[in-house]
């Protein structure tokens, strides 16, 4: 550790309040005077002498009047300059300082008595953390770093179990970024034995060298003893660690555990918590609100959290969980992507580096997989996919009125993992990211949009909470709001509006006024953007942030009427009358709706009739209910609109080919939040091993590598091209014999109640399989496609593994044991 030699114990203490330093050291036998002086820079700030008396506690005041408190915004560095004398010897000492001050009053944390909204990314442990790969100088690796992350809004870092190095505190002092550091030696064996085992604590000693050897930095804000460490709250080691931090620095924030702590535990001053593994949309929107999931933490005080009553219809009693301190969210939107695998390998090659042993690996399962020409829109894909699910997360946070700030997973890719979490990849540059997009939602101070849904029917009527999570103490005076609709499609404005005169001398989240739009018509669908402007008259500041929707026709009347056969379970007549239910299997109308293959289906293909097959079958949906296996199988997984959480899920987007069966659903070549009602819970097919090459008009991206538990448990390899990277398609078609099958897994059974993405997209569908434009490139015998279905059939069904199962129910928000022992068990169970 990088203590002074010279004084170990010095400690300059800030007080902001009134406007003073106190500067407090043991002095050295051999020196008995002292001038001191503090610089701004180069410029002398005040200075004094003193008598002092050797191997004494010294502390002295020193007045600052009129000085500027260090911040993130302004990081402003005074020296401490000490010059000893005595009869034999001169010693100087030199210490940077800054003035500030964290407070906490009730659920909000103060910076220089201003509320500070914690915007913080991760580094630290193996798993967040990547190399100097340019060995720049360690001053200049980790100020490329911090300027980058300052770049996109973040004023905070949480180093995970880890206390970085003084190079790195060193450019956080001066370019202005506060830093959490963690106090443990972690150790995956031994964390969840934390009461067994002591020894991975740090001892005391060891926290009196960090504290002496840190607490003059003015970026350390807060010492924390490690991540997710059970039953801390009950350790009576923790309030020992607790008052020595008060006694030595009482200047910081102490937090015990880095979440997984009991909500009712009082050995810290900050609570950070696992929200959720939910995605902010839909049913979960809200989940940044919710801290009853906290109840896998327990009491200190072995309150009863949950209750059940009944046999047959479970009813429960949660307690309300909330605490009275400042609540952080804990490690939200590890949401990952696709790596740019030959920008890689060309930066790796210039920097001399050695590859990453997946890089060649991950190209290899693009060749396995003949994905080479897909790939390039499958990783921007994934991009979209990433960037749109950081937004939504991002938003909900500053949307929340529970927190005060979040811990994001991650900045920078690390080089030890195959997937990609980062805004930043490993050599610390940007990956198809613009700071200015990214800071719509991530800067001190954003304007957000209280819009539960994305997807409307025409003429609908929509009132809009516009809220303010406003941060920056620079905005003051009054602003002008503004609003604008604007077609996408048509590139004109369709709505404006404005007020004048709102108030921003006011830090904090709050609602400051509510938009009211009436949709417009809509003959055909549109796709719109939502634009929401607040700057003042002298134009010193703009504050925008958009949000794109899309609106359709409500006419299902007037869709051509449509004499077909249903073999499916889905209520189309409820929304279409017209579309009229005729003949049978064996003897079916030209047009065959379908959920799932027969030997009649084969039989009409082959006479040269057309299938649509709304692809949606039992099997899919195995981990929930047991279900009886299909005799013609095409491989799907169970699919949420949502994307992969670190290793949890199988969405990472997708990407769209032209097509006239979209004609009628507006799409800008990417699966944006339109899709949400179609992707959720539906059953997304797996071409990896199809008899013939299909171009999907609708290819969904799969996650590249990787769940942890295959690793850890079954000792697999972190790369399983039967689970990672497959071939995904939401919709495609084909020619069968004479017939033709035009075939998608969305799910479309909320057609009848009027969903807008799902009626848009049937009404689009039917138009194009109705029309002469029908008409698939890729043909198949039928013979072989009947096989095909038929072997599969035969074969074990796809079982995702243990994370993504998890991701599927959808059903928790934090995975618990009982779940693990669940999901171990259908994994381990005979297949299919």
């Amino acid at each position: 550790m990088y203590m002074d030699k010279k004084l170990p114990d010095i400690f300059i203490i800030p007080d902001c309040d009134h406007s003073k330093i106190t500067v407090c050291f043991t002095s050295l036998p051999e020196y008995t005077n002292l001038h001191w002086s503090v610089m701004d820079g180069t410029e002398l700030f005040s200075k004094g002498l003193s008598t002092i008396k050797p191997n004494n506690k010294i502390c002295f005041d020193i007045d600052m009047f009129n000085f500027i408190p260090w911040s993130p915004e302004h990081p402003c560095l005074y020296t401490l300059k000490l010059k000893f004398s005595g009869n034999y010897d001169n010693l100087e000492v030199s210490k940077h300082f800054g003035m500030r001050k964290f407070s906490i009053e009730g659920k909000q944390i103060y910076l220089n008595n201003q509320p500070l909204f914690i915007r913080g990314y991760i580094r630290g442990r193996d798993a967040h953390d990547h190399p100097n790969l340019l060995n720049l100088p360690p001053a200049q690796f980790y100020a490329k770093n911090i300027r980058m992350a300052k770049e996109l809004g973040f004023n905070f870092v949480r180093f995970h179990s880890r206390v970085p190095s003084k190079e790195f505190f060193e450019a956080a002092d001066e370019l202005g970024m506060l830093i959490q550091i963690e106090l443990r030696n972690y150790d995956a064996a031994e964390h969840n034995d934390f009461l067994t085992d002591q020894g991975q604590m740090l001892d005391k000693q060891r926290w009196i060298q960090i504290i002496q050897a840190l607490r003059n930095h003015p970026s350390l804000m807060v010492y924390c003893m490690g991540c997710e460490i059970p039953n801390n709250g009950k350790n009576p080691y923790t309030l020992e660690i607790y008052n020595l931090v008060k006694q030595m620095d009482p200047t910081r924030i102490f937090l015990d555990s880095c979440a997984r702590g009991e909500f009712d535990r009082s050995a810290t001053d900050i609570d950070v918590q696992h929200m959720s593994y939910f995605y902010p949309y839909g049913k979960n929107r809200n989940m940044f609100e919710d801290c009853y999931n906290w109840s896998v933490n327990g009491s200190t005080r072995d309150l009863e959290l949950i209750t059940e009553f009944g046999q047959q219809h479970i009813c429960k009693v949660k307690r309300n969980l909330c605490t009275s301190r400042p609540i952080i969210a804990h490690e939200i939107c590890h949401y990952t992507a696709l790596h740019d695998l030959d920008n890689l390998e060309q930066k790796f090659s210039k920097a001399n580096q050695a590859k990453p042993w997946w890089l060649d690996e991950l190209k290899k399962l693009v060749n396995l997989k003949h994905l080479e020409n897909d790939y390039p829109m499958l990783f921007k894909a994934s991009r979209h996919f990433q960037f749109l699910s950081w937004k939504l997360g991002l938003e909900a946070v500053r949307m929340s009125k529970l927190l005060c700030g979040f811990h994001f997973l991650q900045l920078s890719d690390t080089e030890k993992y195959e997937n990609s979490n980062g805004l930043l990849d490993c050599f610390d540059d940007l990956q198809l990211l613009t700071p200015e997009k990214f800071l719509q939602f991530n800067g001190p101070t954003v304007v957000l949009a209280d819009l539960p849904l994305r997807t409307f029917l025409e003429k609908e009527f929509l009132q809009i909470p516009v809220v303010l999570s406003h941060f920056d103490s620079k905005i003051k005076g009054t602003a002008n709001f503004s609003f604008t609709l604007y077609d996408k499609i048509k590139n004109k404005i369709i709505a404006s509006g404005q007020m004048e005169k709102f108030d921003m001398n006011k830090l904090g989240r709050y609602e400051i006024c509510r938009v009211e739009i009436e949709l417009p018509a809509a003959a055909e669908p549109k796709a719109l953007s939502i634009i929401f402007n607040l700057s003042n008259d002298a134009k010193t500041f703009k504050i925008e942030n958009s949000w794109d929707i899309w609106v359709y026709p409500n006419r299902a009347l007037e869709i051509a009427p449509l004499a077909c056969t249903f073999l499916a379970d889905i209520n189309i007549t409820g929304r279409y009358p017209q579309i009229k239910s005729c003949g049978s299997a064996e003897n079916p109308q030209k047009l065959i709706i379908a959920n799932n293959f027969s030997k009649e289906i084969f039989n009409h293909l082959s006479d040269g009739g057309d299938v649509l097959m709304l692809y949606r079958v039992g099997q899919t949906r195995d981990r929930k209910t047991k279900a009886q296996k299909e005799k013609y199988y095409l491989p799907t997984t169970w699919d949420r609109f949502k994307a992969v959480i670190w290793d949890r899920g199988t969405n990472c987007g997708g990407f769209i080919r032209q097509s006239n069966a979209l004609n009628n659903f507006p799409h800008q070549d990417f699966i944006d939040m339109q899709f949400f009602g179609l992707i959720d819970d539906c059953d997304k097919i797996v071409l990896d091993d199809f008899p013939c090459d299909i171009e999907p008009i609708i290819q969904g991206v799969d996650k590249a590598a990787r769940d942890r538990f295959d690793v850890h448990t079954y000792k697999l390899r972190g790369l399983q091209p039967k689970w990672t990277l497959r071939k995904f398609a939401y919709m495609f078609e084909i020619r069968v014999g004479l017939g033709r099958l035009f075939v998608t897994g969305f799910n479309f059974t909320k057609l009848s109640e009027g969903i807008p993405e799902v009626c848009a997209m049937f009404e689009s569908i039917i138009k194009y399989i109705s029309s002469d434009s029908f008409a698939p490139k890729t043909s198949i015998n039928p013979d072989e496609l009947e096989d095909y279905l038929l072997r599969k059939g035969k074969e074990p069904a796809i079982k995702e593994r243990k994370m993504t199962q998890f991701w599927q129910l959808d059903e928790e928000p934090l995975e618990s044991q009982e779940y693990w022992h669940q999901a171990e068990q259908y994994v381990d169970e005979s297949p299919c």
